[in-house]
């Protein structure tokens, strides 16, 4: 039942979201919970208090009637808890904060808390601080994680009906603008990428620590087959401290590349691989929004990690590469059992399946 100051959570019409996480992929994976929520819930408002580059990732989400940029409570807790009270996001109606999973730090909850948000929903570590919450199930992915969510408001039933209709509200979407789309265009141009010809996007670049790394001479492998069989032009994405290992790559290459490394916000890098056809990518940030703005891919995964909890499955615009029968690697790993010719007729099926420069599939 609830307190005698709070509604029922299944009459809560009005949500905020907190969204504070240290990795992108987890601010990429509660996107879907917005869209999830309007299609469950009757009259929904969803709105998002954020920092850093979730606050980049939500820019120009339809589904958001507000965002508002605050101090990251991780960081600065009582200037995050009152950014969050003065903005007032819903007036004086009542509201319910969100938490999704990845983001269920204690100052993340506290700084609702002290915001005087007084009906909090989610993931968190301090379970006395919830009205209701829930714990990880690492049998499922980190979406349908966050999409527990909306059956902890009372809404599961609609959830169910909502995604049997619409399997694609389990699917990340980012939104980047018009300006974001002439960045790219513009980025693609001074790389001397001639976007009338097959564009494919190379993420070979990962944290050495994650043990998720793939060999330079089959990426340069990889790369010629594309060159030579597809008239592919090759586009490396990755931030400016992967530069060095991209230009290292590239330098062993026996025809023209271009690289976008350190060149665009996260939103431009959206709207370039929105423009790309195909991405040969590792499990890394980039290829979540990859996953986001629907190019096909193949994906290079590493033995240790669980597919189930980040990697697309049973996306047919996704093909994942990794050995399943290896649960745990040593501390010098690469994703040696991942062969060149393996990538090369994955990426070829999926070139028959989306032929370069038609862009009917991104519907």
């Amino acid at each position: 039942m609830a307190h005698p100051s709070q509604p029922e959570l299944s009459e809560v019409r009005n949500f905020l979201l907190l969204q504070y996480p240290l990795a992108l992929g987890t601010a990429i994976h509660a996107t879907p919970l917005i869209a999830a929520l309007h299609a469950a819930i009757p009259g929904a408002r969803v709105s998002a208090a954020a920092s850093g580059f979730a606050l980049e990732i939500l820019r120009g989400n339809p589904g958001l009637e507000r965002l508002v940029p605050t101090p990251s409570p991780l960081r600065e807790l009582l200037p995050a808890a009152n950014a969050i009270r003065k903005a007032k996001v819903f007036g004086r109606e009542r509201y319910a904060v969100l938490l999704t999973t990845g983001n269920e730090r204690s100052r993340v909850i506290l700084a609702a808390m002290l915001s005087g948000s007084p009906t909090r929903v989610g993931f968190t570590l301090v379970p006395e601080l919830a009205r209701e919450y829930m714990h990880f199930d690492p049998r499922i992915s980190q979406i349908a994680n966050n999409l527990r969510i909306i059956e902890l408001l009372g809404h599961g039933p609609a959830l169910l009906e909502q995604l049997q209709a619409n399997p694609a509200l389990i699917e990340p979407q980012v939104f980047p603008s018009s300006e974001d789309v002439a960045a790219a265009h513009l980025l693609l141009k001074e790389q001397g990428i001639d976007e009338s010809k097959p564009i494919a996007v190379f993420i070979t670049q990962t944290s050495p620590t994650q043990r998720k790394s793939w060999r330079e001479d089959r990426f340069r492998a990889v790369a010629e087959t594309l060159h030579r069989n597809d008239d592919m032009q090759i586009v490396f994405a990755g931030t400016s401290a992967e530069s060095p290992g991209i230009e290292a790559l590239r330098a062993g290459l026996s025809f023209p590349t271009a690289s976008v490394a350190g060149l665009t916000s996260l939103l431009e890098l959206s709207a370039l691989l929105g423009l790309a056809d195909i991405a040969l990518t590792l499990d890394t940030g980039p290829m979540h929004m990859a996953r986001a703005m629907r190019l096909p891919m193949v994906i290079i995964a590493p033995a240790w990690s669980p597919p189930v909890e980040w990697l697309p499955l049973g996306n047919p615009r996704a093909r994942i590469l990794k050995n399943a029968d290896m649960t745990e690697a040593p501390a010098n790993y690469i994703i040696d059992e991942v062969s060149v010719p393996e990538v090369e007729q994955n990426l070829h099926e999926l070139l028959e399946l989306y032929p370069p420069r038609t862009f009917r599939w991104r519907a």
